[in-house]
């Protein structure tokens, strides 16, 4: 049985201290400036960081360097300066870390979803809240968490310059349809199309995730090999956080090869309750 080893309290607010104190500082520190705010050596922080948070610390902080490069363009900012600016060496890597990030080149990531009209959400899950977001292309966002604000804020951050409408009546049942979902694993109706945006690497990997079937679970490695590029274990893994869809793109059902829960965006508690909920262990589902 897959299961998450708990932190203490104590070593929970160490951890959140740190980041509070990180982000004063702009996030303009690596792994081991960050494990020192926290008064841990650099190893154990990364297992700490590792347990609450789903994904390393090094990880963390270059999703922090990619929102501190997606908002110098948003300001108007060359590419090669904001890149120096955000911490990036060069802005090739920048490049890549937008695609791996929002599926987007620096220049689209600039315009920020300019003159598009996104329609929104929240509702309440078995996981908690759930946002959900489609433009007139189809489903582009489901996000898992606990604070409506912090979810809406998360939508804004990724389409700046999209006009955000918040859904009627009409879009009702579309939220509900992604409830049913997570909920009680009922699939979505095949006429919901998706808006997926990603690189053809990512879209691969996100086609793959969809074939795997309720109740199954693979490993990073079989990920890559299923696409064709067995050497790919990291950028596989990568393009499963890029994902911006949650359960609809069920990247949940990828794991560690030593049998752990690997990583996951909204948190290896939910992770694991998927999982146990899709092979009926848990009563997740309300059927």
């Amino acid at each position: 049985m897959l299961a998450v080893m708990s932190l203490s309290a104590h070593q929970t607010q160490r951890i959140d201290d740190a980041l509070t104190q990180a982000a004063r500082l702009g996030f303009d520190l690596d792994v081991a400036g960050l494990a020192a705010l926290a008064g841990y050596s650099r190893g154990h922080f990364s297992r700490l960081f590792t347990q609450r948070f789903g994904l390393s610390p090094g990880l963390f902080l270059r999703h922090r360097r990619i929102d501190r490069f997606a908002a110098l363009l948003r300001q108007g900012k060359p590419v090669t300066e904001a890149a120096l600016e955000a911490g990036f060496g060069s802005s090739s890597r920048s490049h890549q870390a937008a695609r791996d990030a929002f599926g987007m080149t620096p220049s689209s990531l600039a315009r920020g979803g300019s003159n598009e009209t996104i329609v929104w959400g929240v509702a309440d899950c078995l996981l908690g809240r759930v946002l959900v977001a489609s433009t007139v292309r189809g489903l582009c966002s489901v996000q898992l968490g606990d604070d409506d604000k912090f979810l809406v804020d998360e939508l804004g951050r990724r389409f700046p310059k999209a006009r955000l409408v918040r859904g009627g009546r009409d879009f009702r049942t579309t939220i509900e349809q992604v409830v049913a979902l997570i909920d009680d694993g009922r699939p979505l109706d095949s006429s919901l199309p998706l808006d997926l945006r990603g690189t053809v690497f990512q879209q691969r990997v996100w086609s793959a995730l969809r074939q795997i079937p309720d109740g199954q679970t693979i490993t990073y490695s079989e990920l890559a090999q299923r696409i064709g590029r067995p050497k790919a274990v990291r950028a596989a893994a990568s393009a499963c956080g890029a994902n911006r869809l949650a359960v609809v793109i069920p990247c949940h059902r990828v794991v560690a090869r030593d049998g752990g829960l690997g990583g996951y965006r909204w948190g290896l508690e939910r992770k694991r309750k998927l999982l146990e909920s899709e092979r009926g262990d848990s009563p997740l589902k309300t059927g």
